[in-house]
Protein backbone atom coordinates (compact mmCIF):
# COMPACT_ATOMS: atom_id res chain seq x y z
CA UNK A 1 0.00 0.00 0.00
CA UNK A 2 1.48 3.82 -0.85
CA UNK A 3 2.27 6.01 1.90
CA UNK A 4 1.55 9.77 2.11
CA UNK A 5 4.42 12.18 0.92
CA UNK A 6 3.59 14.15 3.53
CA UNK A 7 3.64 11.22 6.15
CA UNK A 8 5.45 8.48 5.22
CA UNK A 9 4.12 6.42 8.17
CA UNK A 10 0.55 6.91 7.01
CA UNK A 11 -0.57 4.18 4.24
CA UNK A 12 -3.30 5.42 1.92
CA UNK A 13 -4.80 4.78 -1.06
CA UNK A 14 -6.00 8.52 -2.06
CA UNK A 15 -4.14 10.20 -4.25
CA UNK A 16 -3.87 13.76 -5.45
CA UNK A 17 -5.91 14.79 -8.62
CA UNK A 18 -3.05 17.03 -10.35
CA UNK A 19 0.09 15.33 -9.74
CA UNK A 20 -1.01 11.66 -8.01
CA UNK A 21 0.98 11.79 -5.49
CA UNK A 22 -0.26 9.33 -2.61
CA UNK A 23 -1.62 12.07 0.47
CA UNK A 24 -3.68 11.34 3.94
CA UNK A 25 -6.75 12.79 4.97
CA UNK A 26 -4.66 15.16 7.07
CA UNK A 27 -3.27 16.84 3.61
CA UNK A 28 -6.05 16.15 0.91
CA UNK A 29 -7.27 19.72 0.23
CA UNK A 30 -10.85 19.75 -1.51
CA UNK A 31 -11.05 21.53 -4.96
CA UNK A 32 -13.56 21.44 -7.66
CA UNK A 33 -12.10 18.62 -9.72
CA UNK A 34 -11.35 16.18 -6.42
CA UNK A 35 -8.87 16.30 -3.64
CA UNK A 36 -5.36 17.94 -4.26
CA UNK A 37 -2.06 17.97 -2.31
CA UNK A 38 -1.51 21.44 -0.63
CA UNK A 39 1.38 21.95 -3.82
CA UNK A 40 -1.10 21.63 -6.36
CA UNK A 41 -3.98 23.32 -3.93
CA UNK A 42 -1.55 26.21 -4.06
CA UNK A 43 -3.08 29.39 -6.33
CA UNK A 44 -1.15 29.00 -10.00
CA UNK A 45 0.14 32.72 -10.72
CA UNK A 46 -1.53 34.82 -12.83
CA UNK A 47 -0.92 33.16 -16.77
CA UNK A 48 -0.71 36.32 -17.59
CA UNK A 49 2.16 37.63 -15.25
CA UNK A 50 4.01 34.23 -15.58
CA UNK A 51 6.41 33.94 -18.52
CA UNK A 52 7.97 30.91 -19.48
CA UNK A 53 11.93 31.01 -20.41
CA UNK A 54 11.52 30.18 -23.98
CA UNK A 55 8.29 33.18 -24.15
CA UNK A 56 11.24 35.19 -22.65
CA UNK A 57 13.85 34.63 -24.94
CA UNK A 58 11.47 35.20 -27.99
CA UNK A 59 10.53 38.89 -26.04
CA UNK A 60 14.16 39.65 -25.17
CA UNK A 61 15.24 38.82 -29.13
CA UNK A 62 12.41 41.20 -30.47
CA UNK A 63 12.55 43.61 -27.74
CA UNK A 64 16.42 44.05 -29.12
CA UNK A 65 15.54 44.36 -32.55
CA UNK A 66 12.69 46.81 -32.22
CA UNK A 67 15.01 48.57 -29.74
CA UNK A 68 17.87 48.47 -32.32
CA UNK A 69 16.18 49.77 -35.25
CA UNK A 70 14.15 52.50 -33.59
CA UNK A 71 17.06 53.67 -32.29
CA UNK A 72 19.08 53.28 -36.00
CA UNK A 73 15.98 55.57 -37.19
CA UNK A 74 15.86 58.07 -34.72
CA UNK A 75 20.01 58.40 -35.23
CA UNK A 76 19.14 58.48 -39.22
CA UNK A 77 16.21 60.96 -38.96
CA UNK A 78 17.60 63.22 -36.53
CA UNK A 79 14.83 65.52 -35.37
CA UNK A 80 11.45 64.98 -33.80
CA UNK A 81 13.10 63.56 -31.03
CA UNK A 82 10.36 63.32 -28.40
CA UNK A 83 7.49 62.46 -30.55
CA UNK A 84 9.64 59.77 -32.02
CA UNK A 85 10.85 58.19 -29.00
CA UNK A 86 6.90 58.13 -27.84
CA UNK A 87 6.58 56.01 -31.14
CA UNK A 88 9.82 53.86 -30.66
CA UNK A 89 8.73 52.77 -27.39
CA UNK A 90 5.13 51.64 -27.91
CA UNK A 91 6.65 50.00 -31.33
CA UNK A 92 9.12 47.96 -28.72
CA UNK A 93 6.57 47.23 -25.77
CA UNK A 94 4.25 45.82 -29.04
CA UNK A 95 6.81 43.60 -30.09
CA UNK A 96 7.69 42.13 -26.77
CA UNK A 97 3.93 41.60 -26.09
CA UNK A 98 3.41 39.64 -29.21
CA UNK A 99 6.93 37.97 -29.25
CA UNK A 100 6.07 36.77 -25.67
CA UNK A 101 2.66 35.48 -26.31
CA UNK A 102 0.72 37.94 -25.38
CA UNK A 103 1.79 38.12 -21.75
CA UNK A 104 3.16 41.10 -19.07
CA UNK A 105 3.94 41.95 -16.00
CA UNK A 106 8.01 42.99 -14.61
CA UNK A 107 9.68 40.33 -16.39
CA UNK A 108 8.47 41.84 -20.04
CA UNK A 109 8.68 45.43 -18.99
CA UNK A 110 12.18 44.78 -18.34
CA UNK A 111 12.90 43.09 -21.76
CA UNK A 112 11.57 46.30 -23.24
CA UNK A 113 13.86 48.36 -21.46
CA UNK A 114 16.89 45.90 -22.24
CA UNK A 115 16.35 46.75 -25.54
CA UNK A 116 15.40 50.44 -25.75
CA UNK A 117 18.99 50.66 -24.09
CA UNK A 118 21.20 48.53 -26.29
CA UNK A 119 19.64 50.34 -29.39
CA UNK A 120 20.44 53.52 -27.64
CA UNK A 121 23.72 51.92 -27.07
CA UNK A 122 24.16 51.08 -30.32
CA UNK A 123 22.82 53.92 -32.05
CA UNK A 124 25.76 55.67 -30.25
CA UNK A 125 27.94 53.95 -33.64
CA UNK A 126 25.68 56.47 -35.86
CA UNK A 127 26.20 59.46 -33.86
CA UNK A 128 23.92 58.68 -31.04
CA UNK A 129 20.24 59.58 -30.27
CA UNK A 130 18.60 62.29 -27.52
CA UNK A 131 19.06 60.56 -24.25
CA UNK A 132 15.81 62.28 -23.88
CA UNK A 133 14.08 60.21 -26.67
CA UNK A 134 15.06 57.43 -24.87
CA UNK A 135 13.80 57.98 -21.22
CA UNK A 136 10.98 59.01 -23.25
CA UNK A 137 10.65 55.50 -25.05
CA UNK A 138 11.62 53.35 -21.69
CA UNK A 139 8.65 55.60 -20.23
CA UNK A 140 6.12 54.93 -22.85
CA UNK A 141 7.08 51.10 -23.16
CA UNK A 142 6.40 50.44 -19.33
CA UNK A 143 2.86 52.57 -19.60
CA UNK A 144 2.49 50.99 -22.53
CA UNK A 145 2.69 47.78 -20.53
CA UNK A 146 1.06 48.33 -17.70
CA UNK A 147 -2.25 49.98 -19.58
CA UNK A 148 -2.21 46.29 -21.66
CA UNK A 149 -1.98 44.60 -18.08
CA UNK A 150 -4.40 46.00 -16.76
CA UNK A 151 -7.29 45.63 -18.98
Amino acid sequence: MPRCSYHPDVETEMRCAECDKPICPREMVATPVGYKCPDCARPKRSQYTYVKPRQLVFAVAAGLAAGILGAVALALIRFGGIFLGILWGAAVAEAVRRASGGHRGPTVGIAAVVGIVVGWFAAGLLGGVWWGAALVAVVVALVQLAVIGSR
